[in-house]
């Protein structure tokens, strides 16, 4: 089962959302359940109590508490749940990907984007279940999520992922992993640095900022391909 929420302060607005919702898992054949929340202390109390969606749609502009506000304090308690943006302002995009915002629909596009957001948020759970690089090596077997992993650099003749909590060394060379790993999230950004486009909250001259704090400096030689690799990134998502 597919679980969609809404967190929106407009009650007329909810009926709406559910009919496209509705129209589109009944289309798909697909069991979902949705949730509509008018207010965002509600849904703050569901999720202390472990009730979760795998889809949120937040709207941006409600008066106690704006859907950034929301979407910061959701990334500590369902980290792993997609965030969709409901707003009549674009300009506040940027700013979403700090919590790492699946997308924005504009509300008066919304019949127009509802089917293709939700189609690539169908194709972005399958893509989860399945998408992890496996190190093998002697007795060590260890199956890491694709979505885990922050940047990955070489250390010598060893491979270093470096996730949110925590770093794990293997003895492979970094080009090799690169070609081994299933996903265009990945790119290098100097010869030794490979980092995991979702994780970027934002890019400044040529410095890059990830989601864990860390600040990385893009080699002089990939500056071009990086800045045009993250904006495509971004405008898929908008």
């Amino acid at each position: 089962m597919v679980r969609i929420a809404l967190v929106d302060d407009d009650i007329e607005f909810h009926a709406l959302f559910s009919k496209y919702i509705r129209n589109f898992f009944h289309k798909n054949n697909i069991l979902h359940e949705l949730r509509l929340y008018n207010c965002p202390e509600t849904l703050r109390y569901d999720l202390k109590e472990g009730r979760q969606s795998d889809l949120y749609f937040l709207d941006i502009e409600m008066p106690e508490m704006n859907g950034f506000e929301l979407a910061k304090f959701m990334r500590k308690e369902a980290p792993s749940s997609m965030l969709v943006f409901l707003t009549s302002h674009l300009e506040y995009a940027v700013e979403g990907y700090e919590v790492q915002a699946f997308g924005y629909i504009p509300k008066n596009l919304l019949s127009e984007k509802i089917e293709g957001t939700l189609e690539r948020f169908l194709t972005e759970m399958r893509k989860k279940t399945r998408k992890a690089y496996v190190i093998e090596g002697g007795s060590r077997f260890e199956r890491v999520e694709y979505e885990d992993i922050v940047y990955m650099y070489k250390d010598k003749k060893n491979t270093v992922f470096v996730l949110m909590d925590r770093q794990i060394s293997f003895r492979k060379p970094l080009r090799e992993v690169f070609d081994e790993v299933d996903s265009d999230c990945f790119m290098y950004i100097e010869r030794g640095y490979v980092v995991n486009i979702e994780h970027i909250i934002r890019l400044v001259d040529k410095d890059l900022e990830l989601r864990d704090g860390t600040t990385l400096h893009i080699g002089r030689t990939f500056v071009k391909k990086v800045k045009k690799t993250i904006l495509h990134f971004w405008k898929d998502r908008i």
